[in-house]
C-alpha cells in the first residue's frame, strides 16, 4: 500500500492539506499518516541565561500531542460527512515527534519508505518568500516528491496535470512515476515547455525527447505543448492561467530548470497565480506516488 506523509502545525492551512490528502488516499488506496514535529522554543541569544520552564514547555507538548489527535478526528469526521463509502475509508494514523521539520520528516520518510509528503501552502505570504525561507523551501531542498496544496483548495480528481521539462533525460523516469500517479483519474499528462520557437536545437531535442517518452512511458493519455515565451516564469504563468490544469508538475534539479526558477535570476511570485497543487520531485523520480 501507499503512503503519504502530511506535516501539520494545526493551522487552517494543514488541516485542508490533511483533508485533501485524505480525499487523494481514498482515491489511490493509500495509507495517510499526519505528522508533527515538535520544535523547541527559539531563545534569543541576549537572553541565552533564561531558561525555559519545564512544566510551560511540558503543557506546550502536550496540548500539541492534544492538537494531533483532535485533527485526526476532525479529519475522519469531515470525511464520514462526505459521499464517500466509508468502508473504503484510508487507514488513518498520527506520528508526534520533537526535533526540525525538515529534519525529521525528511527521516520519517525514507526510514518508513513514505511514497509522498503533503504540505499545505499559505497564500498569505508570497509563494516565492514560502519557498525561500520556510519548511517548504527546506523540503524541496531534501529532493523528496512533495505536493503543495494551495490554502482552501479543496480536493478534487485531476483531469489534466501539466509536467513541465526542459528535455533532460533524467525527466523520463519521472514521467513513468507520474503516470502510475495520473492512472485512477485517467488524467491527461501535458508535457509542456517554454522557450522561444527559434531556440537552436528545439524541434530537434522536442522530437527526441517526445520520442523517448513514447518508447518507455507506459500511459497512452500523454501530450505534447510548446509554450512560446522567451522567459520561463511567463510560460509557466500563462499554462497555469490558461492551459485548464489542475495540477502544475516540476522537477527540482539544482542548477537546472526549477533550481533557476527560484534561486536565479528569475523573481516570480507564483502567489497571485498558481492556485492550484504543485508537486515537486526529485531528478529520476522512480518511486510510485
Amino acid at each position: 500500500m501507499k503512503k503519504i506523509l502530511v506535516p501539520v502545525d494545526f493551522s487552517p492551512t494543514a488541516e485542508n492539506a490533511a483533508n485533501y490528502a485524505t480525499d487523494l488516499a481514498y482515491n489511490i488506496g493509500a495509507r495517510l499518516e499526519l505528522f508533527h514535529v515538535f520544535q523547541l522554543p527559539v531563545v534569543s541569544p541576549v537572553a541565552a541565561s533564561l531558561v525555559w520552564p519545564s512544566e510551560e514547555y511540558k503543557q506546550m507538548e502536550d496540548d500539541a500531542k492534544k492538537a494531533l489527535e483532535k485533527l485526526l478526528h476532525e479529519v475522519e469526521k469531515k470525511y464520514e460527512a462526505t459521499d464517500h463509502d466509508y468502508s473504503l475509508k484510508p487507514e488513518l494514523y498520527v506520528k508526534f515527534v520533537r526535533g526540525e521539520v525538515d529534519d525529521e520528516v525528511y527521516k520519517y520518510f525514507t526510514e518508513c519508505k513514505m511514497n509522498l509528503v503533503i504540505m499545505g501552502l499559505n497564500s498569505a505570504s508570497k509563494f516565492s518568500k514560502i519557498l525561500v525561507g520556510s519548511n517548504a523551501r527546506k523540503m524541496i531542498e531534501r529532493s523528496i516528491p512533495l505536493l503543495l496544496i494551495p490554502e482552501g483548495y479543496p480536493f478534487k480528481k485531476p483531469k489534466k496535470i501539466a509536467f513541465a521539462t526542459d528535455f533532460s533525460h533524467t525527466d523520463i523516469p519521472v514521467l513513468c512515476a507520474l503516470a502510475e500517479f495520473a492512472k485512477p483519474f485517467n488524467a491527461d499528462i501535458l508535457i509542456m515547455h517554454t522557450s522561444h520557437p527559434a531556440s537552436i536545437g528545439y524541434k530537434q531535442k522536442a522530437e527526441e525527447f517526445l520520442n523517448r517518452v513514447s518508447d518507455r512511458v507506459n500511459y497512452k493519455n500523454i501530450y505534447h505543448r510548446h509554450v512560446n515565451s522567451e522567459q520561463v516564469k511567463d510560460g509557466l504563468d500563462w499554462i497555469v492561467e490558461n492551459g485548464q490544469i489542475d495540477m502544475l508538475v516540476m522537477v527540482h534539479r539544482k542548477q537546472g530548470f526549477f533550481y533557476r526558477l527560484f534561486n536565479g535570476s528569475y523573481t516570480l511570485t507564483m502567489s497571485d497565480h498558481i492556485q492550484i497543487p504543485l508537486l515537486v520531485l526529485p531528478p529520476e523520480h522512480r518511486i510510485p506516488m
